[in-house]
């Protein structure tokens, strides 16, 4: 299936941070690895051909939206999905050879009269319907934000170069990150942090993407990001909200993907993450063949192992998708905080491990979380003792420290209150940024107890009449209660 991204993708080596000084930090993949940037509908349209082209005696394909997850009771208190209802147009059906050419890849738009309500049954329900889906509150152990933590502002900006090609690129604007990367060799996307729940017109954005951002690029780019930016019909955003990962509350149903848990798009893991809950849950439903059968009692027995290899799937998929979700989080507010930022910089600036193993905790190819928890640490502790010394490569633009140097601005700091408080800042701000979105990585009942069982949806009915009392239920990010 590489092909599927490599044929429309611009292969990126790793990411390079430019600061307000338009000083640039390079963070490379390993040696051999490499990340690709595309337009989603261009990978989307890829997937579907090559399974229609695969597995065609397999697979159904049909154009239509669902609207409800069928339940049944199968047991007091515990419930299973056994299907889905969907609405298609009458007549709209998929041509024959769907994929054959730019042609026929669309069905023809006809007067196809009255909407056709269907419903389709099968043993196991796989949701990949993204962040906002209405499913996800009904028939998950989801806990709604209050608000949106922030957004992101996207633009297409053309006929533009990167500082460094072939890698994704990180500003620094006035109040957060700005993230580039390429899409097409004439194409960038430009994302941009708008850090308020609540987005303004597009002509304010319009202005403010002029007025603001525009200032934090390099000078080269302006010109065409400013032309971009000036047609409000060009820009998009994305609203980004902080919640913990889901669990199904129903048996039979499964979310993969941002369906269960999201991040902070900053470091563009979603893909990253969504394939390999792909290849997890595809693992553990191989050991399980056949899922159905005309007998009852062996259709009962895989229904049994169906349920065993969701859970297992969805407590196994936290060790991969926590280490990427924790460091989304977390780099973005060190990029937003001057000294967590200027910390995370100068370690980085240190090269080797300090380089190799973070990246390879953001790009998924490390999942281990005592690994981010070290180098996190690291980061702080070393941003402590250089403020501590006033050293460091980043503060000190490369030069290096001397022993003489270190001794006399430490002894400085002993007596110097203002220097003491920044150590304190940084120290305590690095574990408000790491403890609330590791707890919501990590943290949860569901991690030890059945979540589909009679307790679950005691605790489920009794948790979401309390939420639907307060406003964060029904009105909660990305989707109510």
């Amino acid at each position: 299936m590489d092909e599927c991204v490599t044929s429309i993708g611009m292969p990126c080596d790793g990411y390079v941070v430019v600061d307000e000084g338009g000083r640039q930090i390079e963070l490379p993949y390993a040696e051999g690895e490499a990340g690709y940037s595309f337009h989603f509908g261009d990978l989307v349209y890829n997937l579907r051909r090559h399974v229609w082209n695969e597995c065609r005696t397999a697979v159904t394909m049909l154009e239509a939206t669902v609207t409800e997850v069928l339940v049944e009771r199968v047991a007091p208190c515990v419930d299973r999905a056994y299907g889905v209802a969907y609405v298609m147009r009458n007549g709209a059906n998929v041509p024959e050879l769907p994929f054959a050419d730019v042609s026929t890849a669309r069905t023809e738009s006809v007067d196809a009269g009255a909407d056709v309500y269907c419903v389709a049954t099968a043993p196991l329900i796989v949701m990949c319907d993204g962040g906002s889906s209405k499913f996800k509150a009904l028939h998950q152990h989801y806990t709604p934000a209050a608000n949106y933590h922030s957004h992101f502002v996207g633009l297409i900006v053309r006929n533009a170069r990167l500082p460094l090609e072939r890698h994704g690129t990180v500003f620094f604007g006035k109040n957060g990150p700005i993230l580039s990367y390429r899409l097409d060799p004439n194409e960038l996307r430009f994302l941009v942090d708008y850090n308020k729940a609540a987005l303004p017109s597009l002509e304010e954005q319009s202005r403010w993407l002029t007025d603001e951002i525009a200032p934090c690029l390099p000078a080269d780019m302006r010109p065409e990001f400013i032309k971009a930016a000036q047609t409000v019909l060009n820009i998009r955003s994305m609203p980004i909200a902080c919640y913990p990962a889901a669990f199904p509350s129903i048996m039979g149903y499964v979310g993969i993907g941002d369906h269960a848990n999201q991040r902070h798009p900053l470091t563009g893991g979603g893909m990253t993450c969504a394939f390999n809950d792909a290849l997890l849950l595809a693992a553990k439903l191989s050991a399980i063949g056949d899922l159905r059968a005309t007998n009852v009692a062996t259709m009962s027995k895989i229904q049994g192992k169906l349920q065993e290899a969701i859970i297992s799937y969805a407590r196994a998929r936290v060790a991969h998708s926590a280490s990427i979700n924790i460091l989304s989080w977390a780099l973005y507010d060190v990029f937003c905080a001057p000294l967590l930022r200027n910390a995370c910089l100068d370690y980085f600036l240190r090269g080797g491990e300090a380089v190799s193993v973070p990246m390879a905790l953001l790009s998924g190819l490390d999942s281990r979380p005592q690994q981010l928890l070290w180098h996190y640490a690291l980061v702080m502790l070393r941003g402590a003792q250089s403020l501590v010394t006033r050293g460091g490569r980043y503060g000190n633009r490369d030069k290096a420290d001397s022993f003489t140097s270190n001794r006399v601005n430490t002894a400085k700091f002993r007596v110097a209150p203002s220097h003491i408080y920044e150590v304190f800042q940084l120290l305590f701000s690095a574990v408000l940024v790491a403890v609330p979105v590791s707890y919501n990585e990590f943290v949860s009942l569901w991690r030890l107890v059945d979540p589909t069982g009679f307790l679950a949806f005691i605790f489920k009915t009794a948790r979401v009449a309390s939420y639907r009392l307060s406003a964060r239920g029904v009105n909660g990010k990305p989707v109510g209660l």
